[in-house]
């Protein structure tokens, strides 16, 4: 028997997700949760096996710092309406066993719940395609352009010191800019 948590600041899904799962015969739902309080505190009460966790929660503690504080502890499936690739990276860095949109039917989400729950993953193309590619390291000339972002240079002083043409800088950065998610030169530096 899969011992569920459902961790989701909505009534109505924590409750419809409830009633669609709580019919399922190797499936018993331990209780929900619509907070990080009450979503620790059930955690550590019921142990499940697996938590399926909205990705963004009311409040100032999300999904995935319930998560992160709970690793290692129940696998659990990031849920979210968001495809945005910085919430896979995220979700894959703090030990998520999978991740769905809200937009999963109930046979996804049952067949992610089980997988997970068996030891595997439930990862889309998408989001193992996002992962790879974010967590892949930079290239040595990238990582030149980078160290010298660092130290404050601007793309036209990058390009003299490197010998390229600044267009060349440019492209490089917002090719990272892409892989990593990010939007400034600052945040890229940090990623």
């Amino acid at each position: 028997m899969i011992r569920l948590a459902i961790i989701e600041d909505h009534p109505a899904i924590a409750e419809g997700l409830t009633a669609l799962l709580r019919g399922e015969p190797d499936v018993t739902v331990v209780g929900t949760a619509r907070d990080s309080v009450a979503a620790n505190r059930l955690i550590e009460a019921q142990s499940p096996d697996v938590v399926l966790c909205d990705i963004r929660l009311t409040g100032t503690v999300d999904g995935l710092e319930i998560l992160a504080s709970h690793t290692p502890g129940p696998a659990f499936i990031m849920l979210s309406a968001y495809s945005y690739p910085s919430y896979y990276v995220a979700a894959v860095k703090y030990g998520a066993k999978g991740y769905l949109s809200k937009m999963a039917d109930i046979e996804q989400i049952l067949t992610a719940v089980r997988a997970v729950a068996d030891g595997g993953t439930a990862f889309s193309a998408a989001v193992r395609r996002a992962v790879r590619t974010a967590l892949r390291p930079p290239t040595p000339r990238e990582a030149q352009i980078l160290a010298l972002v660092a130290e404050g240079h601007a793309n036209a002083e990058i390009a003299e010191r490197l010998s390229l043409g600044l267009k060349t800088v440019e492209s490089q950065l917002r090719r990272m800019f892409d892989r990593y998610d990010v939007t400034s030169r600052t945040s890229l530096v940090r990623v």
